[in-house]
């Protein structure tokens, strides 16, 4: 599975667009149906350049955009991949191109955060999986700790959430040595929040008066609040920690 665990940032906000040269399928549009699913229900068309944005100020398109079942995104006019396809693995084609090939073409740091963003909110609109929500949530987060918006952190937090809420169990591959290996989304999520070490950017889960970042105390709270309970492992990877359905 091309999975790739290489999301950067940086402290800087740029702006403006930037050409980067694919070869992608793009569907064009015949019905009200405003984006393909995996190819399916239009016809194809190659195309060479697709203008990705590079500024890191996202404007939601709507209040639940990337966040499970909401389809908005696709019909986001600020979206460059609401006519490409964003294939899904495929196991019968298992070195088949994927939306991870994409990603890989798209600019580390900030330059390529907010086309992160669109790139797996796309294809959570298209396809409803624990991995989208994930990546999607990842995308909210370097977004937030690049621009600071507030709207972001908790949009951010909505995205995790969701991955606990609808994808409890799912997981995530990750290239490890030559091999793809399995990760609980869930332990993942919730470790993103606490300990966002990892992954370098910002905390998410703020202090009461909401001025300084959230203790431990404060996060763990706040998933007993969501129906969760979390004995993080050690580490800023939580290795070896546990989330449970509070009751269950």
């Amino acid at each position: 599975m091309k999975n790739r665990n290489r999301i950067q940032a940086n402290l800087a906000v740029f702006r403006g667009t930037v050409m980067v040269l694919l070869s992608l399928m793009v569907v064009l549009v015949t019905s009200g149906c405003e984006g393909p699913n995996n190819g399916e229900g239009g016809d194809g068309v190659i195309v060479n350049e697709l203008i990705l944005p590079t500024d890191t100020l996202l404007n939601l398109a709507c209040a639940d955009v990337g966040i499970f079942t909401e389809q908005c995104v696709l019909t986001d006019l600020e979206n460059p991949f609401r006519h490409v396809v964003t294939l899904e693995f495929d196991v019968n084609n298992p070195g088949g191109p994927t939306k991870f090939d994409l990603f890989d073409q798209i600019p580390a740091g900030p330059t390529g955060a907010k086309a992160r963003f669109y790139l797996f909110a796309t294809a959570l609109a298209r396809r409803t999986s624990g991995e989208n929500q994930w990546w999607t949530a990842r995308s909210l987060h370097e977004l937030y700790d690049l621009n600071s918006d507030d709207l972001i952190r908790a949009q951010a937090l909505k995205a995790y959430r969701s991955v606990l809420d609808n994808f409890f169990g799912s997981v995530v591959f990750f290239d490890v040595f030559g091999s793809a290996l399995p990760f609980n989304l869930n332990e993942r999520a919730a470790c993103d929040i606490l300990r966002p070490g990892a992954t370098g950017f910002a905390p998410l889960v703020l202090n009461e008066s909401g001025t300084a970042p959230g203790t431990d105390l404060d996060i763990l709270e706040r998933f007993g609040d969501w129906g969760y309970a979390f004995q993080p492992g050690t580490g800023d990877n939580c290795d070896g920690s546990l989330l449970t359905i509070n009751g269950g």
